[in-house]
């Protein structure tokens, strides 16, 4: 019925269905909500109403029975009392809620009265207990207040909270009420809401299948009739346009079944596309046809043209004059470019070597270069040819003829062998590659080329070979022409030049002679030279020594004098002695200066490199100049620019004595004015280190220096003024030591100035230390010391001699100086002085007796070493330049013995390795001359170590077995141990307090403990403590590098064993050797007899690879071993005949001239040296090595590489034997 009816009406009537479905649901609706509304405003006037009310009434009762409570403690009320009226105003707060309650309440009025009845008793107790407390009756009212009043309370708040409680049961009644008529309005709701869904739904159902079935026919006859007539328009447009390459598809006509048609708007519309349909089909048919004929005719004319344009441009290339590779090059790339293919070679064929060789190459990747020459029938290019046929390959393998460009490389898809034929005759090959197959077209205008290549290839080549043949035959005309008036002249030079040889020949057999005299002549100058500079150090050492000893007792006695304690000089007189110390202090920085040149110059000076702050070294020159400057009346600035860093790399020492060099001078020659150090960082241009550096900036109003002078004061002796008239002294080395020592510590020093203004010198020092070098300075490796012979015979470890008297040996050395060992007493405190000069020993003697010391006087090492062991003094004060015995034998003997080596040891001596000597186990070193300052440092450093009860030792270990061991093993009385199990633990101990010394494991957990000692370096000096390295790892090159580096300001020692371990700590404490447990005992000189069983042993080292004598050497020196070296068996042989006292001989194997084997055995049938120890040391290590070694005659055998404990180890038990 639906499909009979006009699509508006169906519309209208689904429209009126669902809108009065709608009507019905919003009435339903909006009745809920007015009986929803009722319930809530029921609850919001009586539960919620009364709730809110009792609630205030409850908290004002609180309030007014805290403000009565409050005045009842009061001890009176002021005149002015605001509590009336503040219970006035709670009062009236009350009255107003509990009329709201009895207006609302909807419970029984009983309960109401019984709250007003509450209230009534509350307030008039209240009232009663106020007066009481108005009047003076504090304790009866408290008390009632307390007892009566609280109970009257709470039964007001029993009475207002079951008011409250009703209220609550009230309003939950009321809300399930309003949710029992929510729920019904929701059911109704929903329940209606579905069925106006289900129609409405039912409705659109029908009026919309009955719609969609007609339109659905109409728009897919639409689509049908429409379909593809926008492509067919754009067809249409370009084939209009000359664009033969579009199509039309030609469109099928609509099958609609015209009698199945609806009546409605739709239907009529259906008939209509189908009769369209038939007419659009018709017209695509034409059109295409038409189209098809248009393409055929301009394909073909498109394939003439390309045709005769590509052979018309081949023409025109290969006509121009060229070269044959020119020509083939040309050719190739117009192939290729023209085919727009990716690579292409072209190959001519060679009729003498009848092969094909690479001509020209287009495209091709370097890497992947082809073959230079084919054979005919070698590979598809020889097949070609020998077929004379174009060769097609469309299945290429991987590789093969590859076109590469910078973004990547891939195979072709096709490679093309095309012979270039002339005739029959084969010419050459063309060889394509491209990423696509050729057309027909392409592949015709390939065999149309080829001939005309083959043609000019051909022509090219014979025009070639006539013109080289042309020109070969002028060539050769003219050189025959030449070579005739070349050979007449030759003829005559000959003649000449046989006369010019001989005496060419005189001239250089003389000129011989006179190299060789002259290199004899520099041979021996060298020689001459090494001979001045070795007595040049000896002199400088000698006279350091000579000058040093009278100007210290000068100094000392000068300013003893200038003091003038007893008062029995004049004035003048103490001038005198005040300038007789001014001029020694003068001669003294003169000889410092003199030696740091020398040393400076030799490369001898050590320096201790470290991170140096800024503002100590600002403070530093500030405290030292400054007074200086007051005294001449000159102005003093030291300023740091803003943003400069706080740290740069440098020697401290050696940064003070250039800055006090430059300044010095600045003040020296400076009259008026002001002189300035200002330091900054320079710019990149004015920078001359190639790191960043720092810039320290001296600038003076002095004098100035000429021009001409400029470049001469930094050499050494010379100055801006050295006439005889000159005003200012001075020697002239400041400057030339100041730049030298910049130089060693990577820095630099620059100088501007203008004579009558002024100078500026600026010292230019690195931030950072210089990476990948050592420093500059370095000392090179020391020889070995002279053999010296050993204070005691190696023995086995024995148990200490008993504290008994020693033999009266000491008695009979004369005493250099009256002292006090005739009437010494046991437990006297006493210093025994070992020093060879008496007058300086006489000076020192009475400043130790004025501190109540008894005084012992050695003016050698031998009797100081008996005095010492004999009286056993407290202290002992030691020179190192002494007779017989030097003052490092001394200290090894002291420190050797169990009854001398608790002994503090202080050295005061002319010499500066003051490492060395703290390194033996002294307690502080100084270097003459010394002044009475110095010297009373000395003995308060001696006094001190002698007051100090407990030493204390830090253990560094994060292992907290081996921690406890180490505690374990050196636990004695008066050593207090403190252990860190971690690097930051010790840093904070080291900064908290001071300790005597320190074991170190370099393994740490949070830091390497080379981070440790860093830290060590760079506190103040003294601070600084002697370091113990007990690590389980072995160190490798790069460890003992570092741990050197560190050793120029730290005292370092290794103890990888615990006798070594307890040896060194005991060494470093100062402790009682006979005081310790027995077996710490044996276990001390366990130790100490290893080392002195080496000590002074004379051993032959032979190898010949220099590298390992060198090494080897250095090792052997350290323990204090005198080495002889040889590089062969022979030379070997000569040494034992020189040096009858070797002790033992390290045999290298392997060795030019003389073997180790031959070596060995000549050893043996010597009758003297047929016990003489031999370690045979050889690099192969294979099986039957050992056994030849032993038959030649060697007493025991070492593989390299050389393991240094086990060599020294094998050594001592050899020397030990042999002994």
């Amino acid at each position: 019925m639906l499909n009979r009816m006009k699509i508006v009406t169906r519309l209208s009537i689904g429209f009126s269905l669902m809108l009065l479905g709608v009507l019905v649901l919003g009435f339903l609706g909006t009745r809920s909500i007015v009986q929803l509304s009722a319930i809530s405003a029921d609850i919001l006037r009586h539960p919620f109403a009364v709730t809110s009310a009792v609630l205030e009434v409850r908290t004002d009762v609180l309030a007014m029975q805290k403000l009565a409570t409050d005045r009842v403690g009061k001890a009176s009320a002021a005149a002015a009392d605001p509590l009336p009226q503040a219970l006035a105003r709670t009062a009236a707060r009350i009255e107003k809620n509990m009329a709201t309650v009895r207006q609302r309440y909807s419970g029984s009025p009983t309960e109401i009265g019984q709250i007003d009845k509450a209230l009534a008793e509350w307030q008039a107790a209240r009232d009663e207990t106020l007066a009481l407390a108005k009047s003076g009756h504090r304790a009866q009212a408290t008390a009632l207040n307390e007892g009566r009043d609280a109970r009257l309370v709470d039964a007001v708040l029993r009475e207002v909270g079951d008011v409250a409680e009703f209220a609550v049961v009230k309003a939950a009644e009321l809300e399930r009420a309003a949710e029992t008529e929510r729920n019904t309005a929701l059911v109704t709701i929903a329940v209606l809401f579905a069925m106006i869904a289900a129609g409405g739904a039912a409705v659109a159902f029908l009026i919309t299948r009955s719609i969609r079935q007609s339109l659905q026919g109409a728009v897919g006859a639409v689509h049908g009739l429409i379909a593809d007539s926008a492509d067919k328009v754009l067809a249409a447009q370009a084939v209009g346009a000359g664009d033969l390459s579009r199509e039309i598809v030609i469109s099928e006509p609509l099958k609609i079944d015209l009698d199945s048609l609806p009546n409605d708007e739709l239907g009529v519309l259906m008939k209509t596309a189908s009769h369209l349909s038939e007419v659009q089909c018709a017209l695509d048919r034409a059109f295409l046809e038409m189209t098809q004929s248009l393409r055929l005719a301009h394909d073909n004319e498109a394939v003439r043209d390309w045709l005769k344009t590509g052979r018309n441009e081949l023409n025109f290339l290969i006509r121009e004059e060229q070269s044959t590779a020119e020509m083939a090059d040309q050719v190739l790339g117009f192939m290729v470019t023209y085919l727009k293919a990716g690579v292409g070679a072209l190959y001519l064929f060679d009729e003498r070597t009848v092969k094909l060789c690479l001509t020209a190459t287009y495209a091709l990747a370097k890497d992947r270069k082809p073959g230079e020459q084919f054979r005919l029938g070698e590979g598809v290019i020889g097949q070609a040819a020998r077929e004379q046929k174009v060769i097609c390959l469309t299945d290429v393998p991987p590789g093969y003829l590859p076109i590469g460009s910078a973004l990547g490389a891939s195979v072709p898809k096709l490679v093309v062998a095309v012979p270039l034929l002339h005739g029959n005759r084969l010419v050459g090959v063309i060889e394509i590659g491209s990423f696509r197959a050729f057309t027909e077209t392409e592949l015709k205008f390939v065999e149309l080329a080829r001939e005309t290549i083959a043609i000019a290839i051909d022509a090219n080549v014979a025009h070639q070979k006539t013109a080289e043949l042309l020109e070969q035959t002028e060539q050769q005309a003219e050189e025959l022409r030449v070579q005739q008036e070349e050979l007449q002249q030759s003829n005559e030079e000959l003649e000449e030049r046989a006369q010019m040889l001989e005496q060419q020949r005189e001239k250089i057999r003389l000129k011989n002679q006179e190299i060789e005299a002259t290199s004899l002549v520099l041979q021996e100058k060298v020689a001459e030279l090494e001979r001045v500079s070795t007595y040049k150090s000896e002199f400088l050492a000698n006279m350091s020594h000579e000058l040093r000893t009278p100007l210290n007792s000068l100094m000392i006695l000068s300013s003893l004098l200038k003091q003038n304690k007893d008062g029995n000089l004049s004035e003048k007189q103490v001038e005198f002695a005040a300038t007789i110390n001014s001029a020694g202090m003068d001669l003294l920085n003169l000889i410092n200066d003199i030696l740091d040149l020398s040393k400076v110059e030799a490369g001898q000076m050590q320096f201790n490199f470290a991170a140096l702050p800024v503002p100590d070294i600002c403070d530093s020159v500030r405290a030292t100049f400054e007074p200086l400057a007051e005294q001449k009346g000159l102005a003093f600035r030291v300023e740091a620019d803003g943003g400069i860093p706080a740290l740069f790399h440098g020697d401290e020492q050696r940064v003070h004595q250039i800055l006090k060099n430059l300044l010095s001078n600045a003040l020296k020659f400076t009259e008026k004015g002001e002189v300035s150090l200002r330091i900054a960082t320079p710019s990149a241009h004015d920078n001359p280190l190639p790191v960043a550096a720092l810039a320290f900036i001296v600038s003076d109003t002095g004098i100035g220096i000429p021009a001409a002078k400029q470049q001469l004061v930094f050499d050494a002796f010379q100055q801006g003024d050295g006439s005889i008239s000159r005003k200012y002294g001075g020697t002239g080395l400041g400057l030339s030591i100041s730049l030298q020592l910049a130089r060693k510590m990577h820095g630099e020093i620059r100088m501007s100035s203008e004579e009558g203004k002024g100078s500026v010198f600026t010292l230019y020092m690195p931030l950072a230390a210089m990476t990948g070098q050592e420093p500059a300075a370095r000392s090179p490796a020391a020889p070995a010391a002279p053999p010296r012979p050993p204070l005691q015979a190696p023995r086995p470890p024995v148990a200490p001699p008993p504290q008994s008297p020693a033999s009266e040996e000491a008695l009979s050395f004369p005493a250099p100086l009256p002292d006090d060992r005739s009437h010494l007493a046991a437990g006297d405190k006493s210093i025994l002085i070992i020093e060879d000069d008496l007058n300086f020993a006489k000076i020192l003697q009475g400043m130790v007796k004025e501190r109540g010391f008894s005084v012992l006087v050695a003016a050698d090492g031998e009797s100081g070493i008996a005095l010492a062991e004999r009286y056993l003094p407290s202290a002992i004060v030691l020179d190192v330049m002494l007779p017989h015995i030097d003052g490092w034998g001394v200290m090894r003997s002291l420190k050797d013995n169990p009854r001398t080596r608790h002994i503090p040891v202080h050295f005061i001596t002319c010499m500066e390795d003051r490492q060395k000597a703290m390194a033996m186990g002294a307690i502080g070193f100084a270097t003459k001359p010394v002044s009475m300052e110095q010297l009373n440092e000395v003995l308060q450093s001696i006094e001190g170590s002698l007051d100090k009860a407990v030493r204390r030792l830090l253990i560094v270990e994060d292992n907290a077995d081996e921690a406890k061991s180490m505690v374990a093993l050196l636990e004695e009385g008066g050593v207090e141990i403190t252990v860190a199990a971690s690097g930051r633990e010790a840093i904070d101990l080291l900064a908290a307090q001071f300790f005597d010394c320190m074991v170190l494991d370099l393994g740490l957990s949070d830091m390497s403990g080379f981070d440790l000692l860093d830290y060590i370096q760079n506190m103040e000096g003294a601070r600084r403590i002697p370091v113990i390295i007990h690590s389980g790892r072995d160190l490798n090159h790069e460890d003992e590098r570092r741990l050197r580096h560190f050793a120029e300001s730290i005292i370092i020692k290794g103890a990888k064993s615990p006798e070594r371990l307890l040896n060194e700590v005991t060494l470093f404490l100062h402790l009682v050797e006979s005081n310790l447990h027995p077996n710490k005992q044996r276990m001390i000189r366990t130790a100490i007899d290893k080392e002195a069983m080496l000590e002074g042993r004379k051993v032959l080292l032979v190898d010949d690879d220099m590298r390992n004598i060198f090494s080897l050497s250095s090792v052997l020196a350290e323990k204090n071993m005198v080495v002889v070296e040889a590089e062969n068996g022979r030379e070997a042989l000569a040494r034992l005949e020189e040096h009858h006292d070797i002790g033992i001989v390290l045999m290298d194997i392997m060795m030019p001239e003389m073997d180790g084997y031959a070596a060995m055995r000549e050893i043996r049938k010597n009758p003297r040296l047929v016990n003489i120890p031999i370690i045979a040391m050889t690099a192969k290590a294979l099986k039957g090595d050992h056994e030849k070694c032993m038959a030649a005659g060697a007493s025991d055998y070492i593989a390299k590489p050389i393991e240094v404990d086990k060599l020294l180890s094998l050594i001592r038990v050899w020397i030990f034997q042999h002994v």
